[in-house]
């Protein structure tokens, strides 16, 4: 026990802050605008209390839970990302954080959240954090290779961050056609990275999945779910409190998910955005 806690302090003595930030993926932390979204689009009102509520659920859920997933999938990746030009300056491939560290790092953050999801918040919210632990191993251990089931497992993050948010403030209520239109626009926003990974020289190496996808495939792939998106949006019985989310997700769709075709700025922050 007393070791284990030793090398749990090794880690913030040996490694740098940023480091730990860059593990834990810090700058994909702005999806967890699904939760706000589905938390602003049923609560009763937006105050004090359920602000604090969401400031808690970002570190459990942001910060503990998907730190320690990302975490899991850098070390999983490990030796494939020793290997590539790009990732193999990462904290853990550069050896700037040990595998221990990360194995002890990745424990104690899931650890952490799945305490606040089941006993600060409800059994149904701690149990959407399982599902999320459930999705990222299945995508690791059997679907990133896949062509589409990869996507789609990817995708399907969102609407599971949307019922977040909803049953934050309405337990055991799904909105479907909104959760629906969260699936499309996550096929729509992770066709983006694929398109943007197939513009670098060894993109076969970054996701093989990806030799699947030819011509203009991840366009109408991101056509068809914007149709879905559409038609979500033309029948949802609550539009009346769900008519923002909706709008803000067409703008962004239209914007920086079909735009990365036509705007070569949008298409550079993307490969900025994801380090390519």
């Amino acid at each position: 026990m007393y070791s284990f806690i030793g090398k749990s302090l090794a880690f913030f003595k040996k490694e740098s802050f940023r480091d730990f930030l860059e593990i834990i993926r810090l700058k994909f932390h702005l999806n967890f605008a699904f939760v706000i979204l589905g938390a602003a689009t049923f609560a009763e009102q937006i105050d004090a209390k359920l602000i604090f509520s969401l400031f808690v659920m970002y570190i459990s859920f942001n910060v503990c839970l998907y730190g320690g997933i990302y975490t899991i999938n850098a070390i999983t990746d490990l030796e494939k990302d020793s290997k590539h030009p790009l990732k193999r300056n990462r904290p853990l491939p550069s050896g700037r954080i040990s595998k221990t560290s990360a194995s002890i790092l990745a424990i104690c953050l899931i650890s952490i959240g799945l305490l606040f999801g089941f006993f600060y918040f409800s059994t149904n919210i701690g149990l959407i954090y399982i599902a999320f632990i459930g999705i990222n191993l299945f995508y690791s251990l059997v679907a990133r290779n896949i062509p589409y089931l990869e996507l789609f497992f990817n995708a399907i993050t969102m609407p599971t961050r949307l019922l977040l948010g909803t049953f934050l403030v309405a337990d055991g209520f799904v909105p479907n056609l909104l959760v629906f239109a969260a699936l499309c626009m996550g096929i729509g926003f992770l066709s983006v990275r694929r398109i943007v990974e197939k513009d670098i020289d060894n993109w076969k190496e970054t996701r093989p999945a990806l030799k699947a996808y030819q011509g203009n495939i991840m366009l109408w792939t991101q056509i068809v779910f914007f149709v879905g998106l559409l038609i979500a949006f033309m029948f949802d019985p609550f539009i009346q409190r769900t008519f923002i989310g909706y709008l803000s997700m067409i703008i962004y769709y239209v914007v920086f998910c079909l735009g990365v075709h036509i705007s070569q700025p949008i298409r550079n922050y993307w490969r900025h955005f994801y380090g390519y």
